[in-house]
C-alpha cells in the first residue's frame, strides 16, 4: 500500500522564528472558537475548508501552477434534500409568447437578483394575453383594463409557521402590453422586461408603492439591482411606473 507523504511546513511566530514540522493536515483554532481544516496532500493542491460535520462547507483549493502563480477555486457540496440559502424554485407557464418574449433563464436570472440574500422562493411566473391579464386585474384589483405585471403573494404575504424565510406567490405578465409600454416610453424591450420582473419579485418580499417614501426607497432598490443586472434606470424618463 503507497502511503502519501508529509508535507513540509513551517510554523513562523510573531519574531519570524521558523519551526520546521511534517504533516498531512493542519487543524487552525480561531479566535472566535471555529475551526478551519487544511488538507496539504489533496491530490489537486492544498484543499481548505470547515470541518466536514458542518454540513456542506466550501472549501477554497489552491494550486501552484508556475513561478509566483497560483490558481484558486471554490468548491461547495450541497446537502441533499436540504434547501441552499437564496434557492430558487422558478415556473414558467406560456399562455402567451410572441417575438420578445423572454426565455427561462433569463426570466431566473431576473428573479434571483431581486431576491434578498439568504431567502428561499417559490415563485410561478405566467405569461397571458391581454384578454386574461384583463380579466385578473379587473377580478383582483378592481380595474378593467389589462395591465403590465400583477403580483399575488401567498397567503396575503403574511409568512407560513415555519417558512419565515421562505419567499411564495406568482407573477402575471403580458406581453402586449409591455411590448407596447417600451415603445411608448423608448426603452429597449428586454430592459422592460427586466424591471417588470424585479419590480414583481420585490412586491413578493413585501416592497410597496402606496406612499411618496415607500415608492422612492423601491425605485430605488430597482435601479440599483436592474444597474448591477447591466440594465438602465428604469425611471429616467419618469414615465409609467408599473401597477402591480
Amino acid at each position: 500500500m503507497s502511503q502519501t507523504a508529509a508535507v513540509t511546513v513551517f510554523a513562523i511566530d510573531a519574531k519570524g522564528r521558523e519551526k520546521l514540522v511534517k504533516a498531512e493536515q493542519l487543524r487552525l483554532l480561531l479566535a472566535d472558537g471555529s475551526e478551519l481544516h487544511v488538507l496539504l496532500d489533496a491530490p489537486d493542491g492544498v484543499l481548505i475548508g470547515t470541518p466536514a460535520e458542518e454540513g456542506a462547507p466550501a472549501r477554497l483549493l489552491m494550486r501552484p501552477v508556475s513561478a509566483n502563480a497560483l490558481s484558486i477555486g471554490v468548491e461547495h457540496d450541497a446537502q441533499e434534500d436540504e434547501l441552499v440559502l437564496g434557492e430558487l424554485d422558478l415556473t414558467v407557464q406560456y399562455a402567451d409568447k410572441p417575438k420578445g418574449t423572454p426565455g427561462k433563464k433569463l426570466i431566473r436570472s431576473w428573479a434571483e437578483a431581486a431576491l434578498e440574500a439568504g431567502l428561499d422562493a417559490s415563485i410561478t411566473v405566467r405569461i397571458v394575453d391581454e384578454a386574461e391579464a384583463r380579466s385578473l386585474n379587473r377580478e383582483f384589483r378592481h380595474k378593467d383594463y389589462a395591465t403590465n405585471v400583477l403580483s399575488f403573494a401567498f397567503n396575503e404575504g403574511e409568512p407560513m409557521p415555519g417558512m419565515e424565510d421562505v419567499v411564495m406567490g406568482d407573477l402575471v405578465l403580458c406581453p402586449a402590453v409591455v411590448e407596447r409600454e417600451a415603445f411608448e416610453q423608448g426603452k429597449a424591450l428586454e430592459a422592460h422586461w427586466a424591471h417588470l420582473i424585479v419590480h414583481g419579485v420585490l412586491h413578493l418580499q413585501g416592497y410597496d408603492h402606496e406612499d411618496e417614501l415607500e415608492a422612492e426607497a423601491m425605485e430605488g432598490l430597482e435601479t440599483a439591482l436592474l444597474a448591477s443586472l447591466g440594465y438602465p434606470d428604469p425611471y429616467a424618463s419618469e414615465k409609467g411606473a408599473p401597477d402591480a
